[in-house]
C-alpha cells in the first residue's frame, strides 16, 4: 500500500539512501547482511521547520539580570522542573525555551525592579537523545550513545509489541534544510529479508524519532500531523515550529 502522509512528499532523488548505511565497526552488520538490507523509502515534508530546544531537568543555566548581581545566579533545573532564585518563589523552567524562561523571569522581577533585563544562558544541557514512540514495549527517550542504530533504539525501548507493524517502522529526522524527512522501512515482500536487517543498518542522529505504527503506515501520517500540529509528548525535549 502506498503511503504518502499529508505533510510529506515523495523524495525523487534517493541517492541519500546510501549515506544512511554508514556504521561504525562495532555496530556494522556482516557484509552478507548489508547486501540483504533493503534501502528505506524516503519522504520529505513540503514545509520547512525549525527546532527549539526545551529546557529539562538537569540542565545548568546562568541567569543574568543586568545590573542586579544579587539576583543573578547559576542554577540547575531540579527533578521537579523548577529553579530557585533570590526574591522569587520556585519558578518552573522545564518545558520552556531559554527565551520563554527569560520572558517569564522578566515579568516576575518587574514587580520588584524597574525594567529588568534578564538573559538565560545554558552552560550544560542534556546528552544527545533519540525518541522511540508508537507500539513498543516502553516508549521512551534513549541516549544516542546507547542507540547507534534504529534496531538498538527499539531494543532499548522494549522492542516492537506483537501488535506493532515491524515492517513499517519509520525514522523521522529534521534535516539542515528545515524539512522533515521520513525513512520508512520496506518489506517484507517477495524476495526481501526480515526488516530487522534494514533497522540494523540504519544509523540514528541526535533527536531522531523512531516510530512504530500499530496498523501500518496510515498511523505514521497521523503521528506526523500530531508532531507538527500538537504539543509533543512530555519526554521530548524539543519543539518543531513552522518556518513558513
Amino acid at each position: 500500500m502506498t503511503f504518502i502522509p499529508r505533510i510529506l512528499r515523495p523524495l525523487h532523488v534517493l541517492g541519500i539512501c546510501a549515506a544512511v548505511f554508514v556504521l561504525s565497526a562495532c555496530t556494522a552488520p556482516t557484509a552478507k547482511q548489508a547486501e540483504q538490507a533493503v534501502p528505506p523509502a524516503v519522504m520529505e515534508s513540503s514545509l520547512r521547520y525549525q527546532k527549539q530546544y526545551l529546557l529539562t531537568a538537569g540542565d545548568q543555566l546562568d541567569i543574568v539580570v543586568w545590573r542586579t548581581p544579587e539576583v543573578s545566579r547559576s542554577v540547575v533545573i531540579r527533578a521537579d522542573g523548577q529553579i530557585s532564585l533570590p526574591l522569587l518563589q520556585d519558578v518552573t523552567a522545564a518545558g520552556l525555551t531559554t527565551r520563554e524562561l527569560a520572558d517569564k523571569l522578566t515579568q516576575l522581577l518587574s514587580a520588584r525592579f524597574v525594567d529588568p533585563q534578564v538573559a538565560v544562558v545554558p552552560t550544560q544541557v542534556r546528552q544527545a537523545m533519540v525518541y522511540v514512540m508508537g507500539d513498543v514495549g516502553n516508549p521512551a527517550a534513549v541516549p544516542l550513545r546507547n542507540a547507534a542504530t534504529a534496531l538498538q533504539a527499539l531494543a532499548a525501548a522494549g522492542g516492537v509489541r506483537k501488535s506493532g507493524a515491524e515492517a513499517d517502522v519509520t525514522v523521522i529526522r529534521l534535516m539542515e534544510s528545515g524539512h522533515l524527512r521520513a525513512f520508512a522501512v520496506q518489506g517484507p515482500a517477495d524476495g526481501q529479508p526480515a526488516p530487522y536487517l534494514t533497522l540494523a543498518a540504519m544509523p540514528l542522529q541526535a533527536d531522531d524519532i523512531v516510530f512504530v505504527p500499530e496498523n501500518g503506515r496510515s498511523q505514521v501520517s497521523r503521528f506526523l500531523d500530531d508532531i507538527v500540529l500538537k504539543p509533543l509528548q512530555v519526554f521530548l525535549t524539543f519543539r518543531l515550529i513552522s518556518d513558513n
